[in-house]
């Protein structure tokens, strides 16, 4: 996953979290809010409750006594059944009809809801419900018999309705009693004061568990009136309002967040992997080439990395300069003692030679121009083969720095395998000849394609060498293919006897050799070129005999170097003008 990638999904995963724990902690702080006011709800509406009923309780405590006891009209009526000896029916219809409208016109003026005037008997003369003239009530009769004043009682409907306060008075003498009986309900109480405070208060009764459903329900008593136990209901509706409402906000809101911080996130992460993008292309090039500085963009600390890098690629081909040379100087002293050793063998035969020619001139000995042949030749053979070690040497000395470029290099092996394998056709052999070429698909290589070609035809030259040496089907396979970490492989194996043993540890020295006129620099050019590339080069026995050269290659070319100083030494043969 590139940086890009992981910076857009870190930040988008630090925008979903950070919307997430925001949104969360505010739903369940809301959520708390609300629970709490209808909380402060019930308890304002509780305590409206206990102030109203008792106010309302307060009210009708007195409310009836005085019409008991001073009203003409109560008067009137007592007088009137007491002149009937306590018999309602004997009463004449004017009265009847006075005592009807009366007491409705005086529960309105008092603000009762009922409002009764009742004999001691039961028997209810009239009533601000007219249906109920007429009617006996023994509940009534049985009030009136109770002292009246003080506190309301609580009067539940016998059908099941309201309930209501009620409170009474009573006239009495001459054997009859009369009184009144009036009432307010509680419902519309609780109904004005439930809607001041946004929940719903009913009496309590056998039905609370269905009152509950998904509301808060709490209970409240009122000791202002005995028996009195209000419930005061607050549903949950508005609380799941408000949660939807804010879920929406905050899914709105968090989307929003979301997208601005993916939108952010992602020219956060351009902004930062760009210069991280292409600085990584600068340094690819410079390993790939020629070192040069590289430009840190994006902020300081980019900066710092681009001049750091910029300061190791100095120092690193200062190193490879340094190092070149060294080696250079080395190979140098190398060429040097192994041409004073090589010269030094075919020089004591020509002064043999030289010496002994001296002799015989001096003495005019007559066997003098016998030898001269003999020792002419002699001394012409070992100055040619001084002359072929000089070139021979001068040649790796002389040999250039890479120049690479992109080559195929399947292509090149092609072209060196097709002239080994065609430069053996028509020569007579007891066997067949046969170079292979095996390949798999490989990238460029950056490369100087002279040299692959000299080191394709040493390693295959050698192969077919060595087994035409001691069989008559001397065969080379050569194999190429990829390999990890962006490099190449080339595997040159022959079925030939191998190397002897004691030779594999100087096998890539100059002029180790087996060979009786070989000179040895072949495998030598061939690990140095192999070397300047940025490769490696190994050998290995082969399982069922025979040699298995490797060679590694990276598909860059020469790493972050720039070209070796051009150390040149010239090897120069026999002066013949001596």
């Amino acid at each position: 996953m590139t940086l890009a990638a992981r910076l857009l999904l870190a930040f988008g995963l630090v925008a979903i979290f950070a919307a997430a724990l925001v949104g969360l902690s505010l739903r369940d702080a809301s959520r708390q809010i609300i629970e709490s006011d209808f909380e402060d709800r019930i308890e304002a509406a509780a305590l409206g409750v206990r102030r109203e009923l008792a106010r309302e309780a307060r009210a009708l405590e007195g409310l009836l006594g005085p019409l008991c006891a001073h009203d003409t009209f109560v008067d009137k009526a007592h007088l009137l059944l007491e002149r009937a000896r306590g018999d309602a029916s004997a009463l004449e219809s004017d009265a009847r009809i006075s005592m009807r409208h009366f007491v409705p016109d005086q529960a309105r003026a008092l603000g009762l809801d009922d409002l009764v005037l009742v004999t001691d008997k039961g028997l209810i003369l009239a009533a601000s419900d007219v249906s109920l003239t007429g009617t006996k009530a023994p509940e009534l009769a049985k009030l009136l018999r109770s002292p009246a004043g003080g506190a309301p009682r609580l009067r539940p409907d016998p059908k099941g309705g309201e309930a209501s306060l009620e409170v009474h008075c009573a006239r009495s003498g001459g054997g009859v009693e009369v009184g009144l009986v009036g009432a307010r309900r509680v419902g519309k109480i609780l109904e004005r004061i439930g809607a001041s405070h946004g929940v719903e208060l009913r009496v309590e009764g056998p039905d609370r568990a269905k009152m509950a459903g998904d509301a808060v329900v709490r209970p409240i008593d009122v000791a202002e009136v005995p028996g009195l136990r209000v419930v005061a209901i607050a549903a949950r509706e508005k609380l799941h309002g408000a949660l939807a409402k804010l879920d929406r906000a905050m899914l709105f809101a968090g989307s929003v967040a979301l997208v601005l911080g993916l939108a952010i996130a992602f020219v956060l992460a351009r902004s930062l992997s760009r210069p991280l993008v292409e600085l990584a292309r600068e340094t690819r090039e410079v390993v790939a080439g020629a070192p040069r500085t590289v430009k840190g963009r994006g902020g300081r600390e980019l900066s710092d990395l681009a001049d750091a890098w910029n300061r190791t690629i100095a120092e690193l081909a200062a190193i490879r300069r340094r190092l070149a040379a060294t080696e250079r100087i080395a190979a140098q002293r190398e060429v040097a003692r192994q041409i004073a050793h090589e010269i030094k063998n075919p020089l004591a035969p020509i002064r043999a030679a030289v010496e002994t020619l001296r002799r015989l001139r001096a003495r005019e000995d007559p066997a003098f121009d016998e030898y001269f042949e003999e020792a002419t030749v002699t001394v012409l053979q070992e100055v040619h083969r001084i002359a072929n070690i000089v070139t021979e040497f001068t040649r790796f000395a002389r040999l250039p720095p890479p120049n690479p470029a992109p080559i195929d290099l399947v292509s090149v092996a092609k072209g060196v395998v097709t002239l080994h394998a065609s430069a053996g056709e028509g020569v007579e052999r007891t066997g067949t000849r046969r170079v292979d070429l095996s390949s798999e698909p490989i990238p460029q290589v950056m490369a100087d394609r002279d040299q692959m070609v000299q080191v394709l035809t040493n390693l295959i030259q050698n192969g077919l060498d060595a087994a035409s040496a001691v069989r008559p089907d001397p065969r080379v396979l050569v194999t190429i293919g990829p390999q990890p970490d962006n490099k190449v492989r080339i595997v040159v194996r022959d079925n030939g006897p191998g190397v002897p043993a004691e030779m594999v540890p100087r096998l890539f020295e100059a002029y180790a050799t087996t060979k009786e006129k070989g000179t040895g620099l072949g495998l030598a050019i061939v690990q140095r070129i192999v070397f300047e590339h940025g490769g490696e080069i190994t050998y290995r026995e082969a399982k069922k005999g025979g040699a298995v050269f490797e060679v590694w290659l990276p598909v860059s070319g020469p790493p972050l170097l720039d070209k070796p100083p051009a150390v040149e030494t010239t090897l120069r043969g026999p002066d013949k003008s001596a």
